[in-house]
Formats: structure tokens, C-alpha cells, sequence
């Protein structure tokens, strides 16, 4: 985990580390954007409800993937923890992922 991007979340069933500032991670984001978003510019649309659920999956997802998890998993805790369920908890996880890649860990305060 990153110090300064990184964070954890407690899911049924363990405990899961997010890091979208994991190098590779951050060399997708700079290549393709997040659906074809800057991470700022995404930010802001999650702050404006401007936003998809698949802005909100591809976050968790690149998260869940620069933290750690093989991508054989990935799709299963997307499954069971994020599609198909009310929006608000995810956009709050990836809200405060973003935030963080954005301005350090240490400048964010949002439960996840």
C-alpha cells in the first residue's frame, strides 16, 4: 500500500486495501483517464451527481487492483459489493480514492 494514496475498507468477508496511486494504476489512469475522465475532472462529477455507475466500478475497480487484489477477484467483489446495490456507499468509497490520489491520504476525511 502506498502511504500517502492508499486506504482500507472492511468488506464482508475481509479487509481490502485501495490505491489508485500503485504505478501501474496511475499509468492506465494517465493513458485512458478513468472512462475517459481525468481524475479531477471525475471528482467533480461525482461531487455534482453527474456520475455513472460505471464511473463508480471502474474507480473501486482500478483500486482494488492497485491495492493489491489478484484480478481474478476483482469481479467478484464488484459483484458482491458494489453492482446491484444502492450507489451511495461505492460513491463514497470512490469519491474519498480519488480525493486521496489527488491530495494525499492525510488531506481526506470521508468514511468509507
Amino acid at each position: 500500500m502506498t502511504e500517502t494514496t492508499g486506504r482500507e475498507i472492511t468488506w464482508t468477508g475481509g479487509t481490502h486495501t485501495f490505491d489508485l496511486g500503485h504505478p501501474w494504476v496511475r499509468r492506465v489512469i494517465s493513458w485512458r483517464g478513468i472512462n475517459g475522465h481525468a481524475p479531477a475532472a471525475l471528482l467533480a462529477r461525482f461531487g455534482a451527481d453527474s456520475y455513472s455507475p460505471e464511473d463508480v466500478e471502474r474507480v473501486i475497480e482500478l483500486g482494488l487492483i492497485g491495492g493489491g487484489t489478484p484480478e481474478c477477484e476483482v469481479e467478484a467483489l464488484l459483484d458482491a459489493h458494489v453492482r446491484g446495490k444502492p450507489l451511495a456507499t461505492s460513491v463514497a468509497l470512490a469519491s474519498a480514492n480519488l480525493a486521496t490520489l489527488l491530495v494525499g491520504d492525510e488531506n481526506v476525511s470521508t468514511a468509507a
